[in-house]
């Protein structure tokens, strides 16, 4: 299983995004960016992939969020990730 992001400091480490094959790397890699565990991504952890990962500004990245948050809570559940996951990297 392919990993979504790797750490090279012990404080603030730096996503670094490799290819994801599966619904269980995806997944995994959601797990990975869920920082406080509470099984949403906020509009921050989701734009700090995106921007990492595609290279968007923060307000393209805020944007993409807003997009796929299908329930209009500010946040992007497993299910949307994936749907916003898929959309933009084709996995």
């Amino acid at each position: 299983m392919s990993q979504c992001c790797h750490s090279h400091k012990p404080l603030h480490p730096p996503l670094v995004i490799v290819a994801v094959d599966s619904f269980e790397d995806i997944t995994t890699c959601f797990d990975q960016l869920d920082k406080d565990g509470n099984g949403v991504l906020s509009p921050e952890e989701v734009a700090t992939i995106i921007q990492e990962k595609m290279g968007f500004d923060e307000n393209m990245a805020r944007h993409l969020v807003q997009m796929f948050d299908q329930n209009q809570d500010g946040s992007l559940d497993k299910a949307e990730f994936m749907q916003l996951w898929t959309s933009m990297f084709g996995q």
